[in-house]
Parts: structure tokens; sequence; C-alpha cells
């Protein structure tokens, strides 16, 4: 419950933040743009967009602790966690896009339009990001072999982790011996010898766990 808790309180984080940030960019285009009717006209409104843009933020963040269902399918492998928040975040530039089709009016349009293209322009920084990332995790694991499984949540006794292995293992067929049970776990995997901790870090999206097998000559 408390992990929950804590995935609450980041999700609100930053689903907020891109909410304000969506908000902000068109106050900016509001103000600079030359229909001053129309500004004078949404202005008594901008707490109700400020909200809007907020919950939309919340929303999509949201998607990250829905948990996984048992059966494969859609929802399992694009819906669900952080392939959740991927897969919808790459249609709203579209959902935008349609918007300034739709638009009656140029301001409407633009408005619409900044919002793909902040949106996008956060898409195109996190995959960078993640490219970055899984070069520099394959130049470590070129002479030492790392597996990472992503966790729902983090074991909280040995015992629990113990299963979280047996549970990974079963799944696919792995042969699997404890040779010593810890914070750090020893195992054979297939007949290959692997040491087996917990990792945590820290996204946009909240707290990740996973379990690290390592390969160990």
């Amino acid at each position: 419950m408390r992990k929950l808790t804590e995935e609450k309180k980041e999700i609100l984080k930053y689903g907020i933040c891109m909410g304000v940030v969506l908000f902000i960019v068109n106050v900016i285009y509001i103000g600079l743009q030359k229909d001053r009717g129309f500004a004078e006209t949404i202005m008594p409104y901008f707490g109700l967009i400020l909200f809007g843009y907020a919950a939309a933020g919340v929303l999509f963040f949201a998607f990250y602790i829905v948990k996984e269902p048992k059966e494969d399918g859609l929802w399992k492998y694009c819906l669900k966690g952080t392939a959740g928040v991927y897969t919808i975040m790459n249609f709203m530039p579209l959902f935008f896009l349609a918007g300034v089709a739709l638009a009656d009016r140029t301001p409407v349009r633009m408005i619409f339009l900044l919002d793909a293209v902040v949106i996008g322009g956060f898409l195109i920084w996190d995959y960078r990001r993640v490219w970055i990332m899984s070069k520099k995790l394959n130049k470590k694991s070129v002479k030492t072999r790392v597996l990472l499984v992503d966790l729902e949540e983090a074991p909280k006794t040995v015992d629990e982790f113990a299963a979280q292995i047996a549970d990974y293992c079963g799944k696919n067929r792995r042969t699997l011996e404890f040779i010593s049970r810890g914070k750090t776990m020893e195992i054979l995997m297939d007949g290959d010898y692997y040491t087996v901790e917990i990792e945590q870090s820290y996204s946009r999206f909240g707290p990740m766990y996973g379990m690290k097998f390592i390969q160990r000559k």
C-alpha cells in the first residue's frame, strides 16, 4: 500500500507538470496572437482549461499502475504500464492534429498544433534518452550477460523474492535451483550460475522495480 501511494504521488506530479507545460505554452500563444476577441473570450475559462490539462495528464500517467492481465492480448502487451504510456503517447499527436483539421478558428487550430508539437518533442527527447541509455547498457554487458525482468512491486521478504524468481523461470520454462537465498540470490538457471538482485530506479512515470539476473562465469 505504501508503494501504491508513492506511485500515485508520482502520477499526480508528472501528470500535473505535463498539463501545466501545455497550458503555459498555450497561454503564451494566446497573449501573442492577433485575435484579441478570442483572447478576451477564453480568459475567464483559464482555470477550467488548466484543470482539464492537468486531469488529462494525470489520467495519462495513471496507465502506469494498471495491473497486468493474465491472458495474452493487446491489453497485456500494448496498453499496460510503461508500454501503455508509450502507446497512448504515440496516438496523442494524431488526436491534436485531427483537432487542427476540425477546428473552425485559427487560434483553436494553433492550440491543438502546439499541443501536438510539445508532446511530439517530448516523444523525441524520450526516445533519444532511452536509446543513449541502451547503448551504455549494451557496452557494459558485452562481457557479462545481464537480464532485467520488470516487477510490479518490490518483494518485501526473501521468500517473496524467491517466489518471483521461481515464477519467472516457470513462465519461461527454465530450470531453477537455488544455491543461496538473501538480498542477493545465487541460483542455477538452465545449468548456468547467476546472481539475482532487486534493482530500483526512478523515471518520470514513477518508481520502477526489476530483478537483475547476472550470469557469472
